[in-house]
């Protein structure tokens, strides 16, 4: 080594990697907060948000913002291509293999009476092939295991995004539910205001006492407060449903439809039919099956890599050499190769004897996945029942308290009927218009719940219908 570059080779290795980073100031003692945060990497900037109200003209619509906008579907997606990626590398392992090199050699070795050979200087081009023409279907073995997982893969995607729609379809269901208590109420806070006024009325007239006036501003005050509070858990609805559709929280969300009923279960919709449709539509237990099947797969080609490979084999290249005097030359070589695997510490059966017991395990967890499948839909069905029971009963509730409701308010306009009797009629009143939205939304949950349980294609993405 020349002695000029000490130092420096010196001083390189003494002054500190650009690399490496700068030591960290840690707690003094238990209980300190780190307030180090300005040592995190640069985070990227956060696109600006926007404030401007979006608009959606139907659940279906609604929807399929929160497919293309969720990070669980972008998620999904790149699984997706990534497996479709995985496969296209196996498939590569039919076609031979070309490979180019260019190499320069400089060279000087000792003759065989220990005189000094010239100097010789080489390069030139060569190229390689290789091609697998029999392996006892090793390469199909690895192609059957990518494509099952490339299935397994896009079924999973499938119940990925089934979980996006039910969680959009139940924020949408709790809002209709709460939304619905606030119009009953704000129409109770209306009837209450009335019979407010009515009181003071009568009570400057001398028809009633200040009692009654006291006992109609007390009702008209508690419901107010029970509006407020509906407001609010509406807000927090609209937020929930907002985050579930990827919506920012400070943009305004319009839903601009009405919601419609779904057609009641029919007899011909019995339990076993949607049990035996679920164990055919349910995209998980679908995936469970492609991941066994590429398991199974996989353990042929372990077995099948325990066998012979015949492949074909062809090399050419071409010497130059800086030396005028020397000519180039050009070689090649073709021939067949038989490989075979003598020993290799049982490598290959313990990957085929475990790629054996994983099918086994998946085949397990299909069956206690079929179990519960069963279990999910037998439990949407009867929840699906029962909410259609629910609504026949509310319904002869919400007449009955309407018909009361109105003939309080004729009895108490005409001085027959007390005030206590009409602000229990109207609050009764509100009651059921509470109870009706409840039973309603409650039925489009329940039917949300059992399209989900059963693995069906959400109707929502095609048409308007929630």
């Amino acid at each position: 080594m020349k002695p000029a570059l000490s130092p420096l080779l010196l001083c390189a290795v003494l002054s500190p990697l650009p690399g490496l980073a700068a030591p960290l100031d840690l707690p003094e003692r238990p209980g300190t907060f780190w307030l180090g945060q300005d040592a995190l990497p640069d985070e990227a900037q956060a696109p600006a948000a926007q404030t401007e109200p979006i608009r959606f003209d139907s659940l279906a619509a609604l929807t399929e913002h929160a497919l293309r906008e969720r990070p669980e579907s972008r998620a999904a997606w790149l699984g997706i291509q990534a497996e479709a990626a995985r496969l296209d590398a196996a498939t590569a392992a039919n076609w031979p293999r070309l490979t180019g090199q260019l190499s320069f050699t400089h060279s000087r070795s000792l003759s065989s009476s220990g005189a000094s050979t010239p100097t010789q200087n080489r390069y030139g081009p060569s190229l390689s092939l290789a091609y697998v023409l029999y392996d006892f279907g090793a390469r199909a073995a690895d192609i059957d295991a990518q494509h099952y997982q490339l299935i397994a893969s896009l079924l999973g995607s499938n119940r990925t995004l089934q979980d996006t729609i039910a969680e959009v379809e139940a924020a949408y269901y709790a809002l209709l539910g709460v939304s619905a208590q606030v119009d009953a109420l704000k129409q109770l806070e209306a009837s209450l205001r009335a019979s407010l006024d009515a009181a003071e009325a009568r009570l400057q007239g001398g028809l009633a006492s200040r009692a009654d006036q006291l006992r109609a501003r007390a009702a008209l005050a508690e419901t107010q407060l029970a509006r407020q509070a509906a407001e609010r858990d509406e807000a927090k609805a609209e937020a929930a449903l907002k985050q579930a559709a990827s919506i920012e929280q400070a943009r305004g969300l319009v839903l601009d439809w009405k919601a419609r009923l779904p057609a009641e279960l029919e007899a011909a919709d019995m339990l076993a039919n949607l049990l035996a449709e679920a164990q055919r539509r349910r995209p998980d237990l679908q995936a469970l099956r492609a991941a066994a099947a590429s398991a199974r797969a996989a353990a042929e080609r372990a077995r099948a890599a325990r066998w012979p490979t015949l492949s074909l084999a062809a090399n050419g290249g071409r010497t130059f050499f800086l030396e005028d005097e020397r000519v180039p030359s050009t070689s090649y070589s073709v021939g067949m190769n038989l490989s075979m695997p003598l020993f290799d510490g049982g490598r290959l059966a313990a990957e085929a004897r475990a790629a054996d017991l994983d099918a086994a395990r998946l085949a397990a967890e299909v069956e206690s996945q079929r179990s519960v499948v069963s279990r999910e839909v037998t439990e949407a069905y009867l929840d699906v029942r029962h909410a259609q029971a629910q609504r026949e009963g509310v319904t002869v509730q919400f007449e009955s308290a309407s018909e009361s409701a109105h003939a309080a308010e004729a009895r108490y306009t005409t001085g027959i009927g007390s005030l206590l009797e009409l602000l229990t009629a109207q609050a009764a009143l509100a009651r059921a218009q509470q109870v009706q939205s409840q039973a309603d939304s409650d039925w489009l949950a329940a039917f949300s719940r059992l399209n989900r349980a059963l693995g069906r294609l959400p109707v929502a993405v095609s048409t308007s219908q929630p």
